[in-house]
């Protein structure tokens, strides 16, 4: 098929000849190509109707020509531009790697060494950047790639020349919440490379804890906390404790310059720290088979196969390796540059006169078999959720302005209705009786199987919820109105008329035990007992005052009727849900990582997971039973609705006698006995892990890399591996199947197997 876009011979840009399609956007699509001389190159194209406007085409003229004036050993390279083409492009040095999100979601935090040489290497990418007159705008960890010569910054595409603001409406906020400087917010002061600065501590901060130093939560949080709030150090080594808070002053004066980060940083001995395993995996192919590798991968005319025939499950020489440079190939060219930043939005549309559905390509209905997929070019798909036979899909449009919800058949992938929605990715969207809540993403309470709200117009006309919990039937959000005032609302799912509403100032997501909520409020060391139906304060648990410590991470223990909580001191209190009484704290202090740290329950046993530990303990003492190494919270614990997480277990949370599911390392999967920690099984399985493993029925689906693995539940035996076209990015099953989110562009859905 021919590119529409390109004039011509469709395979070939200049002297570039292009190998296959990479990723595609709203506002272009981005080629793996190679030079006559033999070099690969990333191809970014841009879409012909924004090449008609002028603004558009001089914004690109401009800064193509200031980025390739950028030239340094840590980063990449532009290396070609044509601004007057009919087709405008730019062509970027190709560089195989994983972004550091990825490395570090992967591997964990990075230690204070390969912080410190990630530093350096970022100062003098940034120095390389500023010469060139350019501020970056938009360093995050998705933009720094580790490559297998270490660390490169990409993508200059909303970068501005020093003091030219003429090309950016006013008002206009450049940059991603979380990592952008308080002055790119607020436009109190001009942007500068003390702007970059900011972000480079961020950037360092995530590094060294795996959580962004300003937190989770919606784009209006972000922001709002990193103007008005301090960064949340704490799990950042003392001994660049300092750098970082240096570099994340509020004011610009007050930050080093790149020059002094760099001589803070600089270490002739320092490590290697990117060919150490597990990142080596990660980032590191056989070169002799890259050449082979980049034309496989990457198809110029894409062709969708009704799924992979089954093959034998046992290791292959060499698969590790392979998988991990398969992932690579994707993670690192994948990235739309932001110089292709006009928003463009393409409606839901119609099937065809014969029905088709353009984006739908149907499979079959054999066990194991692919069943359906959905495949989209001018929009991202950012979480699924499959519930009762429909699969919700939440995205955004192109521009990422406007968000959507739409429901699609769990049987066939046909559509069945849409919504317009905020485009933040929901944390906490679920399903209740048959009622899609979310208020994250904006919507009022929904009907799954119409879409049709539970009343005319959402009765919560604030900013979107901080948090959501779902308590005896009752939906209870918080929200802050127009003058910041935190309150509390409490709604029926059945008919979105509102029960009750109570201002409580800031409160934390809510453990929840039978009707009782337990609400950490002002500084996280008041602790209340909230009842759901009324409203009204039960009790308050005054237990953190004495010290001063503050609560960190919550749980219901339902066997014993208690809630569990542990403290940034890493004390586990445990406290009686009924009445609020102390009824225990533990002797042991417990290692904790904000952010990184959950508390769970299984099979009558207390979990807590943090640190790179899994620990169970008594759910009346708080004493530990035993310890089991874990990867972590993001990789093992599955998202709930309200956002908090929980553990894997057979038969959904709180269920008696199944096992406790989680990554005890990269690679292998294990399933623990709750009471006594001992692995009932242990799986080592191809690939990285990235997204908790998923349970139905008897099977539990595991996906690491490209892979998705199905095993028996009762003792671990393989029962078929699937190999999707990139990395999946979210893993989630029913009773039908299975279903991967591959990036943003995909999403599988896969029969169960027979086993």
């Amino acid at each position: 098929m021919t590119d529409p876009l390109l004039p011509g011979d469709p395979e070939r840009l200049g002297s570039v000849r292009l190998l296959g399609r990479l990723g595609a956007g709203g506002m272009g699509r981005v080629y793996l190509g190679r030079t006559t001389g033999g070099r690969l190159v990333a191809v970014k194209t841009v879409h012909a109707h924004l090449a008609a406007e002028p603004h558009f085409r001089e914004r690109f003229r401009r800064e193509a020509a200031a980025a390739r004036a950028v030239t340094g050993a840590h980063t990449a390279a532009v290396l070609d531009a044509d601004p007057a083409s009919p087709v405008p492009w730019l062509a970027t040095a190709y560089l195989p790697g994983v972004t550091l999100r990825g490395a570090v979601a992967a591997a964990g935090p990075l230690g204070v060494p390969a912080v410190r040489s990630l530093g350096a290497a970022l100062a003098e990418a940034l120095t390389s950047i500023h010469g060139a007159g350019l501020v970056h705008r938009d360093l995050k960890p998705s933009n720094v790639l580790v490559t297998a010569e270490g660390p490169r910054v990409i993508d200059f595409g909303i970068a501005r020349a020093l003091g030219d603001h003429g090309l950016t409406a006013a008002g206009d906020i450049v940059g991603t919440p979380g990592f952008i400087a308080p002055e790119q917010i607020t436009g109190g002061s001009p942007v500068t490379a003390a702007a970059d600065v900011f972000a480079l501590g961020a950037v360092l901060a995530f590094a060294a804890t795996g959580r962004n130093p300003f937190g989770d939560g919606t784009v209006a949080i972000l922001l709002y906390r990193a103007v008005h709030e301090e960064p949340d150090l704490a799990g950042v080594p003392v001994e660049i404790r300092g750098l970082v808070a240096d570099c994340l002053d509020k004011e610009p004066g007050q930050r080093p310059s790149v020059a002094a980060v760099l001589e803070r940083t600089a270490d002739p001995g320092s490590p290697l720290w990117w060919r150490e395993e597990p990142l080596r995996s990660l980032v590191q192919g056989d070169e002799e088979d890259r050449p082979r590798e980049h034309t496989a991968v990457v198809p110029t005319k894409r062709v969708t196969a009704p799924g992979p025939a089954p093959r034998p499950v046992p290791a292959r020489a060499g698969r590790h390796r392979q998988l991990a440079r398969r992932g690579v190939l994707v993670a690192g060219a994948t990235t739309l540059t932001g110089l292709l930043g006009v928003s463009v939005v393409r409606g839901w549309g119609s099937p065809g006169p014969d029905g088709a559905q353009p984006d739908l390509e149907k499979g079959s209905a054999k066990p194991g078999a692919l069943r359906w997929s959905v495949t989209t070019e001018f929009e991202a798909i950012d979480a699924l959720l499959p519930t009762g036979g429909t699969v919700l899909l939440h995205g955004t449009l192109t521009g990422g302005s406007t968000g959507y919800v739409r429901a699609r058949a769990a049987s066939d992938g046909a559509r069945r209705w849409e919504l317009e929605a905020s485009a933040d990715v929901p944390h906490m969207w679920g399903v209740v009786d048959g009622n899609l809540v979310a208020p994250d993403v904006g919507l009022p309470v929904v009907d799954v199987g119409s879409g049709k709200s539970r009343v005319e117009a959402d009765p919560i006309q604030r900013l979107p919820a901080r948090w959501v919990a779902v308590v005896d039937g009752t939906v209870v959000s918080s929200y802050a109105d127009e003058d910041d005032e935190k309150e509390l609302e409490a709604v029926d799912p059945r008919t979105g008329a509102s029960r009750w509403a109570r201002e409580l100032g800031g409160t934390e997501p809510p453990a929840v035990l039978g009707g009782t909520m337990l609400l950490a409020r002002a500084l996280r060391w008041e602790v209340l007992g909230v009842d759901a139906a009324s409203g009204r304060t039960l009790w308050t648990y005054e237990g953190f005052k004495a010290g001063g410590d503050q609560l960190l991470a919550a749980a219901a223990l339902p066997d014993a009727g208690n809630f569990g909580l542990l403290t940034t001191a890493g004390k586990l209190h445990i406290v009686r849900a009924r009445g609020g009484e102390r009824v225990a704290v533990a002797a042991e202090t417990f290692p904790v990582t904000p952010g990184a740290t959950a508390v769970g329950e299984a099979g009558g046993t207390g979990l807590l997971a943090t640190a790179g530990t899994l620990h169970g303990f008594d759910p009346e003492s708080g004493e530990r039973r035993w310890r089991r190494p874990t990867l972590g919270v993001e990789t093992s614990w599955q998202p709930r609705t309200g956002g908090l997480r929980g553990p894997v277990t057979a038969g959904g949370p709180g269920s008696a006698g199944g096992p406790v599911l989680h990554w005890s390392k990269a690679d292998t999967l294990q399933a623990l006995d709750p009471r006594s920690g001992e692995p009932r099984w242990t799986r080592r399985l191809t690939g990285i892990a990235k997204v908790p493993p998923v349970v139905a029925g008897d099977t539990v689906y595991a996906a690491a890399g490209d892979t998705c693995t199905a095993l028996r539940l009762a003792d671990g035996t393989p029962l078929r591996e699937w190999v999707l076209p990139g990395i999946i990015d979210q893993l989630a099953s029913d009773a039908s199947g299975w279903y991967g989110r591959v990036g943003t562009s995909e999403v599988r859905a896969y029969n169960a197997v027979d086993g």
